[in-house]
This record gives C-alpha cells, sequence and structure tokens, in this order.
C-alpha cells in the first residue's frame, strides 16, 4: 500500500538557522509533529563550513554522515534538547523532543523538530512553546548544535590522503623537507582538519552555534573570552580579563601583540582615522590583523612545540624560527640525557659479578680450601 505524506508531516523546502530563508515565516504548526504537540519544518542541523572556535572543517561528506547518523535512529529519531548539558547538570527537564526525516540539501543536512508533549510541562516552564516563539520573532536568534563521536581513524586517513611537500629553514639556516595537510577545500584557508564521525548523539539548541549561521557548537563562551582578551591584548579595551581558555596572562599578551605588530611594520588604526587619511592621502595596502589569524598562530605554536612551550613561546614574543632552534636544542638536551641513563644502565649490567662472593663449604673442616662457587663449578666441570 502507497502512503502520501500528510502536509503536516511534508519536509519544509527553503531553510534557515530555524524555519525557512529568504525572509519567509517560519514553517511551525503547534498542534502537529509525531506528538500533535508542535513541529518546526526544515530546521538546520549542519552546513559546510568552519567549527568556529573548534578548529575543525564541515566538508560535503560531514553533512552527509549528519543525515546518515540522524536516519539510523529510525522511528526513535534524533534527540533534541534545550541546550547542552553542563559539568555539573545533565539534559534531564531539558528534553524538547526528536528530529525526523533528516536530508541533505545542497551543503546543508536539514530535517523537522518535532516536540514532545513533555515540553511543554518542564521543570523550567514550556520550553516547546519558548522555541517556537523565538522562531517566530527572530529565526537567527538560535540554532542547532550536534553532538558527536569523533571518528579518528577516518580523519587520519583523509588528512594522510592530502598532504604537500613543503619546506622551511631551520634556525641554522639548513632548509627542512617536510609534509602538511592541504585541504582540498579552497575556502579552508587555515587547512583545519575535516571532521569524520562515527556516532552522532543529539542536536540540541543553542544560542549561538559555531560551525555555521544553520549551526553546529556553542561558541558564545569562547567567542566572549576571545573577544575581552583580544580587545585588552590590542589596547582597545582597559580591562584586563581574568582566567581564560587560552591560559595566557593579559599583560604579557599585550606586550607580545605590541612587539608583534612592530616587527611587522604594522599599527592599529581606527576605521574613523583610516577613512580621514584615505581622504588626503593614496591608498596604501594594509595587512588585516583578525582574532581568528592571531588564534591561528598561537595554534600553529602549540602544533609544533606542543601546548607548554608552545603557549609560553608564542606569549613571550619568540619567532617562529626562533622557537624551532629552542625546540631542537631541548630535544638534543633530552637525547643526550637519555643516552647517558643508557650508557650507565651498560657500565653497570656490565660489571655485574655473577656467583657468590663468599666461598662454599668444598672441603668441610678445612678453610684454606674453600673456594668460591664459580671455581668450584670449573674443578667439577674439569
Amino acid at each position: 500500500m502507497k502512503t502520501t505524506k500528510t502536509p503536516a508531516d511534508a519536509p519544509a523546502k527553503d531553510i534557515a538557522r530555524f524555519g525557512r530563508a529568504d525572509g519567509a515565516d517560519p514553517d511551525i504548526d503547534r498542534e502537529g509533529g509525531k506528538w500533535n504537540a508542535g513541529i518546526i519544518r526544515g530546521v538546520s542541523l549542519a552546513s559546510v563550513g568552519e567549527a568556529l572556535g573548534h578548529g575543525m572543517w564541515l566538508d560535503q561528506t560531514t553533512i552527509e554522515q549528519v543525515a546518515e547518523y540522524s536516519n539510523s535512529t529510525g522511528d526513535t529519531g534524533l534527540k533534541c534538547r534545550f541546550t547542552h548539558p553542563g559539568m555539573s547538570s545533565d539534559g534531564m527537564g531539558r528534553h524538547l523532543g526528536r528530529l525526523f526525516d533528516v536530508r541533505v540539501e545542497g551543503e546543508k543536512a536539514v530535517g523537522d523538530l518535532h516536540f514532545a508533549e513533555s515540553a511543554h510541562k518542564t521543570p523550567d516552564g514550556d520550553l516547546a512553546e519558548y522555541c517556537m516563539m523565538l522562531t517566530e520573532e527572530d529565526p537567527k536568534a538560535a540554532g542547532l548544535s550536534i553532538v558527536f563521536h569523533h571518528d579518528f581513524n577516518a580523519e587520519y586517513e583523509f588528512q594522510s590522503d592530502h598532504e604537500e611537500d613543503y619546506e622551511y629553514e631551520d634556525h641554522r639556516g639548513r632548509t627542512i623537507k617536510s609534509k602538511r595537510f592541504k585541504s582540498p577545500d579552497e575556502r579552508n584557508e587555515h587547512n583545519y582538519p575535516h571532521v569524520r564521525m562515527n556516532e552522532l548523539r543529539a542536536a540540541d539548541i543553542v544560542d549561538e552555534p559555531a560551525a555555521n549561521p544553520d549551526g553546529l557548537f556553542d561558541r558564545s563562551p569562547l567567542a566572549r573570552q576571545a573577544d575581552q582578551f583580544l580587545s585588552y591584548a590590542a589596547g582597545v579595551s582597559d580591562t584586563k580579563p581574568g582566567a581564560t581558555t587560552f591560559g595566557i596572562d593579559g599583560d604579557r599578551a599585550s606586550q607580545f601583540f605590541d612587539r608583534w605588530l612592530e616587527s611587522h611594520g604594522l599599527s592599529l588604526v581606527s576605521t574613523e582615522v583610516a577613512a580621514m587619511a584615505n581622504d588626503t592621502t593614496p591608498e596604501v595596502p594594509a595587512t588585516e590583523i583578525t582574532r581568528e589569524s592571531l588564534l591561528a598562530e598561537q595554534q600553529r605554536y602549540i602544533d609544533r612545540f606542543g601546548a607548554e612551550d608552545g603557549v609560553k613561546w608564542f606569549a613571550d614574543g619568540k619567532s617562529f624560527e626562533d622557537c624551532l632552534g629552542l625546540f631542537a636544542d631541548k630535544q638534543s638536551e633530552l637525547i643526550e640525557s637519555l643516552t647517558a641513563e643508557r650508557d650507565e644502565a651498560i657500565e653497570k649490567l656490565a660489571s655485574v659479578q655473577l656467583g657468590e662472593d663468599e666461598p662454599i663449604d668444598t672441603y668441610p673442616g678445612d678453610e684454606s680450601k674453600k673456594v668460591p662457587f664459580s671455581q668450584y663449578v670449573k674443578r667439577s666441570k674439569s
């Protein structure tokens, strides 16, 4: 028997973060859905692009995996909660419903959010109605953020298949040949690793998902910290940030930033001053400095020299070339130390005397004829 989808269950064609794109009204039915408790059609789970603040890239394969693993849940659907569970709280009382009919539309994975009846009667009130009202009033005020497990083997294999040769000079002027990952997507300018997943756990509603305007990760805490940190380091703000995710003192960062600008012959100029200067002086090409580029440079130090040395040397304002020399010196010291330990162990092993120091009683009653056991064994064999 052929089943025809009813209008209440039919997927929407137009998509946005919530509801529809191009200014169209969100497709909401408060009495529709699997449990007749409301449905929002055409919500976006993820789209191709950078996962801001996470140093990862979502490509078309990732989007297809989102749809694949979402639909593998069958009649159960993909869980949807009101914000991610935190370190001090789980998702109890935050359940909104389930996502069904997740499909790939262009560079996006979209589906239909079916609200559960219980989502209207949570300990925090009617969360389902709140989400539907927010979608109607401001469709871009929130988005879906997926929760998944990485397929590290697949990610490593993809990275190995897309490596390129490159050369650089170390602190001694020697040319070093190496390999590095080159993303096949030209939009991935920072060559972030491409995400591969082997399990999709949920898609939660959050304030500012990071992967794209349609939603992936909750980036708002990191974004606020990065803005406060860089504003202070660049002298835009006088408010020194407290302890942050970056683990760098604000004053040290500010000093490094000043030295970095000076070493590159750069300066920060407000847009108003730049506009006035452009009225009377020839246009001068400027190097754009963004917090993304500064954080990417810090990550380059961490990837090459490790979290402890990379962060410290970056904050101290050391050039990447100088750090290569320091790193090589530390490795040489480590090799020398391990070599010395090995030689000492070999020397100790060679000096070990097998057998007993005390003579055994080979001739009872005659002390003058007692000999070490090793000599006794030799005599016995002869």
